[in-house]
């Protein structure tokens, strides 16, 4: 069974695409399809009918964060059984977020671009907005380059580490990231082998169950 907070990372991120004027709201009526299809990918009967009563057009405007988290919660979240594909919604999210960032004229791949956000979802702490701690992005930097067969460089990334302070508004998303691996200056590299070589199940194990007893008890941090 898939935690509720590895669900909930891709939806949030769904929600702020839709959000095009940075306002922390979305209109009724996108919210009616971005349900809509949550209620498919994650396979859960429902009415098309109370969808449309939930959702239907009134003075109240768009809806924040705060105001679709009770739907969310009661209709859907509470309702999952298990039998759905985590990838499923991954990609469904993703279709929403990729149109948003098509400026950022990536030098990898849209399905590289994926895995990296993928693994951003994961690696990423479990409040909002999302962010991942500098000791996740170098462990994660350091299988990456291992993977596809590069070396790496310690003194690159000591530079990058030292900028991420004046970044937060980029490191908060998945294009920080990115930007990481692929800093313009350098030709196209593609990296299209090293999705599943770059962290086995089990590290990936062994590293949130590190940063979740980390952050339940915050004294460990160095």
């Amino acid at each position: 069974m898939v935690h509720r907070d590895e669900i909930l990372k891709p939806i949030w991120h769904a929600f702020a695409a839709l959000d095009l004027d940075r306002t922390g709201k979305v209109s009724k009526s996108q919210l009616k399809v971005l349900s809509q299809n949550l209620y498919t990918v994650l396979r859960i009967p429902h009415k098309t009918s109370e969808l449309e009563e939930h959702f239907k057009d009134d003075d109240e405007g768009p809806v924040s964060t705060q105001g679709y988290m009770p739907y969310l919660n009661m209709f859907i979240l509470d309702k999952i059984q298990g039998d759905f594909d985590i990838m499923e919604l991954n990609r469904m999210c993703w279709t929403l977020c990729s149109r948003k960032k098509s400026n950022l004229n990536m030098l990898i791949t849209d399905t590289d671009a994926f895995k990296i956000w993928c693994i951003f979802n994961f690696l990423s702490e479990d409040h909002y907005p999302l962010i991942i701690v500098i000791e996740e992005i170098e462990f994660f930097m350091r299988k990456l380059v291992d993977a596809v067969g590069s070396d790496w460089n310690e003194g690159r990334f000591v530079d990058y580490k030292a900028k991420l302070s004046s970044w937060k508004d980029k490191v908060a998303q998945h294009e920080g990231l990115i930007r990481l691996i692929q800093p313009g200056s350098k030709g196209p590299q593609k990296m299209t082998n090293w999705g599943a070589a770059a962290v086995t199940d089990k590290e990936l194990e062994v590293r949130e169950r590190f940063w979740q007893e980390k952050k339940n008890n915050p004294n460990n941090f160095v």
